[in-house]
């Protein structure tokens, strides 16, 4: 996903947009103060405990943005905004837990879209509800993922993969979004491989990975950024927009999986797979509350997000972490989910 603006306006001007753009959210809710009666506006949060599920063991993305704006979104709310680690089942269930949860915004989480829109076309049912029926909160940011092979090892290239004539061990969670991209990558570019689906957090995939337990793995770059800065691993392909200085040293003259595309020669059905895979993968770590949150409650909740996003102490505090942040709103991040569900069954061949 490509054209997010960072909010450098003011905090208030840029509250003011989002509450506008609240009213024609797609988030399941009546429109922005139609919620009223039922006592979800701010002030219901003053006083009160919000739970915030981080659906991954600490050490990945979901757990570090959660913790970034948790003490900031407390202070906009008035509330005690605490952490909760939910792993398990990639990220599903830390997300089941959050869909189940009261629609009172006192229970909100991090919900990781690509791969569990990628779990829906694969026919999994242990996913709780539809993406599209959560009310999106916002994005922190899209974050580039990275595909990495150990380091001092023969395939010096991503194109020495495609050709490689023995299969390639890959080292995967279940149902993230590195699932998604290692299936469809490798199996639209033909590329012989094995795929270990036995992780369960991205600290368990680390630690497989410097065991050397396989080749390769495909993270977000907050993941891959220590590996690779301290030449753990060797990056061969990027998916996304890589926007933080530090990374794009990091990831200087590795390909994007658009211009390996427009490198090798793959039927028209290959090409969109691998181009929705990269759509997809820029849905991940999105703020939200389950279905049916009053729309008074999803408006008060995307309105601190914003305040926080915008807080000097909140983006040093990300820059000092190497975390992108470049806010996206509510109803737009609706929007793309909405978008990625309608075009996800090019990725069926692959998934399932």
């Amino acid at each position: 996903m490509t054209g997010h603006k960072r909010y450098l306006v003011p905090a208030a001007a840029a509250v003011a947009a989002i509450a506008l753009a609240a009213c024609s959210s797609a988030s399941g809710t009546a429109e922005a103060g139609g919620g009223g009666s039922s006592g979800g506006g701010a002030s219901a949060f003053k006083g009160k405990t919000v739970t915030l599920i981080a659906p991954d063991a600490p050490g990945g993305s979901y757990d570090s943005y959660a913790r970034l704006f948790a003490p900031y979104l407390g202070q906009e709310l008035g509330a005690t905004v605490n952490v909760e680690n939910v792993d398990g089942g990639g990220t599903l269930d830390g997300t089941n837990q959050m869909a189940a949860a009261h629609p009172d915004g006192m229970t909100i989480g991090m919900v990781n879209v690509g791969g569990d829109v990628a779990s829906k076309v694969e026919g999994q049912p242990s996913l709780h509800d539809d993406v599209t029926k959560f009310a999106y909160i916002g994005q922190p940011a899209v974050l580039p993922n990275a595909l990495v092979t150990q380091s001092g090892t023969s395939a010096g290239t991503f194109t020495s993969l495609v050709h490689s004539s023995d299969p390639v061990a890959v080292l995967d969670i279940r149902n993230g979004i590195g699932d998604m991209l290692n299936r469809v990558v490798f199996g639209a570019f033909g590329i012989k491989h094995k795929l270990d689906t036995g992780f369960e957090s991205t600290t368990a995939l680390k630690q497989g990975f410097l065991a050397k337990d396989g080749k390769t793995i495909f993270e977000a770059m907050s993941t891959l950024y220590p590996l690779i800065s301290g030449s753990q691993a060797k990056p061969l392909l990027v998916t996304g927009t890589v926007s933080l200085p530090t990374w794009q040293k990091a990831l200087s003259g590795v390909p994007t999986l658009d211009s390996e595309l427009s490198q090798v020669s793959v039927s028209a059905g290959q090409a969109k797979a691998l181009k929705e895979a990269n759509a997809l993968a820029g849905l991940s770590d999105d703020f939200a509350a389950p279905p049916g949150t009053p729309a008074a409650t999803v408006s008060a909740l995307r309105q601190a997000f914003v305040k926080a996003a915008a807080l000097p102490a909140l983006r040093k505090q990300a820059t000092k972490e190497s975390l992108p942040l470049a806010f996206i709103s509510g109803p737009a991040t609706t929007s793309q989910v909405a978008s990625a569900v309608a075009n996800s069954s090019s990725i069926a061949p692959y998934v399932k």
